[in-house]
């Protein structure tokens, strides 16, 4: 069962929200000379927003290796 359009729009701002937040955390960290923290949350700021690019062009991954492979089979087309 596919989702419904609303239902998609709704994951996509969900997940850039959660990139939003992210960056925010890097902001602090970055502050804070938090280093490894900072890379860490940077890594999931792009993480949610390559979910929401991907869900926004019809692509669903589940997992982290999940978008590296969408997204470097598409990048290869």
């Amino acid at each position: 069962m596919g989702l419904t359009e609303d239902e998609r729009k709704a994951i996509i701002k969900y997940r850039l929200e959660r990139s939003n937040d992210a960056l925010l955390d890097v902001k602090f960290a970055i502050q804070n000379k938090r280093w490894n923290n900072a890379a860490n949350r940077l890594y999931y700021a792009c993480y949610y927003a390559a979910i929401a690019l991907l869900l926004n062009d019809g692509y669903v991954a589940r997992t982290h290796n999940g978008v590296k492979n969408i997204i470097g089979i598409t990048l290869r087309k």
